[in-house]
């Protein structure tokens, strides 16, 4: 029993990274709102081209990082699942 109890201590529980990854599309669509006002702000101001380029990598790399910790929450859900002998089903 004391090792099932330090497994649960050190993997996450499904609610936990679900949670998480509701965390994290929340700050994709809050980067994509984000970005859109910026490209429309900028645009309207041509003597800005620079900075809105700046601001494009800087929203694309953020959504990139954002990305890249979803597909590994989703690959940690997905072998917490299997290690409790969940089925595997799109939810």
């Amino acid at each position: 029993m004391t090792k099932s109890k330090n497994n649960s201590c050190e993997t996450p529980s499904i609610q936990e990274l679900v949670e998480k990854l509701r965390e994290i599309q929340v700050g994709l669509r809050e980067n994509l709102r984000w970005l859109h006002e910026k490209l429309e702000s900028l645009d309207s101001e041509p003597d800005l081209v620079r900075s809105m380029e700046s601001a494009k990598h800087d929203a694309e790399s953020l959504a990139s990082s954002l990305e890249t910790e979803v597909e590994e929450l989703r690959q940690e859900l997905k072998e917490l699942k299997e290690t409790l002998g969940l089925s595997i089903e799109k939810q």
